[in-house]
């Protein structure tokens, strides 16, 4: 989503100390939830599972690891959800959640490939060990890179990757997305800005040949 469009985009409520009511569509379902009204979560989830099976997929590069970790993200979402107070809109922290629990899952994704580099180096100097069976979930994130931009996204450390998928392809402002990973405001602006530069780098060679098969 473009910059204009973003700014158009209500900021995520107020501060606290404002004096302002925070805007948010789904204060009421979020009131019954919280009063014992399950339905009304089984409705908030409804709600945003798309939203969140998206950010999960640009961060994870794996359908069936973004639906495990969006499953994971909602159970987290209804055991802590009492500590929602309605600062900012519930959506926000819905996506910090969700953030939180791709980033971990990024994390014990990344332990288990230097487990496995370190296994195969092992082999590669002749150390008597079993074949690693084939990892399917690695399998399932090679599909997923021959897509150029979702190869490129994974390139990217997480903490670029996360900024620029929240504000180009979730349309997030500024502001939502400080809220959302705790950031300054400027902060996220540098971060999606060197993302971008990454991202125009990385898929340099891949626009170059799409040029040259357009010319051909």
């Amino acid at each position: 989503m473009n910059q204009e469009l973003a700014e158009r985009r209500p900021l995520v409520g107020t501060r606290p100390g404002t004096g302002h009511d925070v805007v948010d569509p789904d204060r009421d379902l979020v009131a019954r939830w919280q009063a014992g009204d399950e339905e009304a979560f089984a409705a908030l989830v409804r709600r945003h599972q798309g939203r969140v099976y998206r950010l999960l997929l640009r961060m994870l590069g794996n359908p069936e690891e973004a639906e495990d970790v969006a499953q994971e993200a909602f159970l987290n979402l209804h055991r802590h959800g009492h500590r929602f107070r309605g600062e900012s809109r519930f959506s926000t922290f819905v996506y910090r959640v969700a953030a939180n629990a791709a980033l971990n899952r990024r994390r014990a994704l990344g332990r288990r490939r230097e487990r496995m580099e370190r296994l195969e180096r092992r082999q590669a100097a002749g150390d008597e060990l079993p074949e690693a069976p084939r990892d399917p979930e690695s399998a399932a994130v090679g599909e997923e890179e021959r897509e150029e931009v979702q190869r490129a996204l994974l390139a990217l450390p997480e903490t670029l990757r996360m900024p620029v998928v929240l504000y180009d392809i979730e349309g997030l402002s500024y502001g939502e997305i400080a809220e959302v990973l705790k950031l300054a405001e400027g902060t996220v602006k540098s971060r999606i800005h060197r993302a971008r530069q990454a991202l125009r780098k990385e898929l340099a060679p891949f626009v170059r040949e799409e040029q040259r098969g357009a010319s051909s």
